[in-house]
């Protein structure tokens, strides 16, 4: 009697759950008996665009149904393959229909998609067999550029892990370096910041050990990235303690780039924390840096040196450097003022209005606040800004006349009481009484 062996199929895509019903279809279709058929991928004519474009489906007799392709894999001996591919090709839609929320609909892959992801499978397989990990390695990659493609970014990473593994166990550093790469944009298109820092950080560690130019300046420029975002996200949470951490790493890489630009926003985001940790005596130093970088004529950035003439007016204004603020502050007016850029108007005018109003430099706080409250209403006009914006100046630019006018005021009830009841009676002015 025979004995039957029993195929037990490796283990499948590790990072997907899938419902199925029956992992081996039924039906039993040999794809390739039409030897006129154009195959593609490794082994067949065409590049793979072209392939994945229509150029190796077969156009004749029934239509293909990806279970027969299933088939046709098991058949031909690619195991490892036949498992990725049905559930590659049978699992939920990464991308559901927003319009059927709480839907679960298995993935639908075109015809020609279908026969690329099938040959680069069965590529990988075969040259795993051979121990040509190069191909397996390129085969890999290419599926994890298209599931990049369709918005499958877990998939992809799924197969750039792959191509790492390969590259790890073959003392591949530079394949290493472009999978550590590939995953850590990969994360970064899903908002994982911290996993794409830990792939990024790697690159640039196996880029330091081999004293490669290039690839320490694009793992570096990632890294700027990913720091700010990840800062950002500590700010958002009000944690700038964590964000100050973030953005000196971003300013190292942006030093190692040589991105000025990079350096000097992050010179300032770190001076505009530690004004709001309370520790403005270390944000000076960051913020004159990023005034200076502004003002290099290779950056020239006119915005950029009011925002630092801004934090540092704050800045100094926490240390009691009164002088030192209304200078920036003037600055920061003058530079809004050739920008056209009225809200920044507006917050310098109202800033220095309160600052001279409490040095009792009324009649110059009254001037700054009036200019605030026609900016306000200007800025609410173009529709850049909401009521409360005018509310509060209309607020400030009345406490600045009482202000100016308290002296005459108690002067009046002091010493001159028949102006006073004519301004209680007819509404008199009784200013020149402070004046006698």
């Amino acid at each position: 009697m025979s004995r039957k062996a029993n195929v037990q199929p490796t283990k499948p895509l590790s990072d997907v759950s899938f419902k199925v019903k029956n992992p081996i279809p039924k039906k039993k279709k040999n794809l390739r008996k039409n030897k006129d058929a154009p195959q593609a991928g490794p082994g067949g004519p065409g590049t793979d665009e072209e392939y994945r474009a229509g150029a190796g489906a077969p156009t004749a007799g029934k239509p293909i149904e990806k279970d027969d392709i299933c088939m046709e894999i098991l058949m031909e001996g690619f195991v490892q393959s036949y498992v990725d591919f049905f559930y590659l090709t049978h699992r939920p839609d990464p991308v559901p229909d927003p319009t059927r929320e709480g839907v679960e609909r298995e993935i639908n892959v075109p015809l020609n998609e279908m026969f690329f992801i099938r040959d680069n499978l069965q590529s990988a397989e075969r040259a795993r067999r051979q121990g040509e990990t190069r191909i397996v390695y390129e085969s890999y990659n290419k599926l994890a550029q298209y599931f990049q493609e369709v918005n499958d970014c877990r998939t992809g990473i799924y197969f750039y892990e792959k191509c790492l593994e390969i590259a790890r166990l073959t003392s591949d550093k530079h394949g290493e370096m472009g999978a550590n790469h590939c995953l850590g944009l990969a994360h970064q298109s899903i908002n994982d910041s911290k996993s794409a820092i830990m792939y990024h950080e790697k690159h640039l560690e196996i880029a330091q050990s081999l004293d490669d130019p290039g690839e320490l300046n694009r793992a570096n420029k990632e890294l700027i990235k990913v720091y700010r975002r990840c800062a950002e996200e500590y700010e958002t949470l009000n944690d700038y303690r964590e964000a100050v951490s973030f953005h000196h790493k971003c300013l190292e890489a942006s030093r190692a780039t040589d991105d000025r630009i990079s350096e000097g926003l992050a010179g300032y985001r770190i001076g505009r924390a530690y004004v709001l940790l309370n520790e403005p005596d270390r944000s000076i130093q960051h913020l004159n840096e990023y005034l200076s970088i502004c003002k290099d004529p290779s950056v020239n950035d006119l915005e950029g040196q009011g925002a630092a003439c801004s934090a540092l007016a704050a800045a100094y204004q926490s240390l009691g450097s009164m002088d030192s603020a209304v200078q920036h502050l003037e600055q920061f007016l003058d530079i809004a003022t050739k920008t056209d850029n009225l809200i920044a108007q507006g917050e310098a005018c109202c800033n220095l209005g309160v600052i001279y109003n409490r040095r009792g430099e009324f009649a110059k706080a009254m001037q700054l606040f009036e200019k605030n409250f026609e900016i306000a209403r200007s800025t609410v006009s173009s529709g850049q800004g909401d009521r409360k914006l005018v509310d509060v100046a209309r607020v400030n630019l009345g406490m600045a006349r009482g202000n100016a006018q308290m002296s005459a005021f108690v002067n009046v009830i002091n010493f001159d009481i028949q102006n006073l009841l004519r301004w209680k009676n007819r509404r008199v002015k009784f200013e020149a009484s402070l004046r006698k």
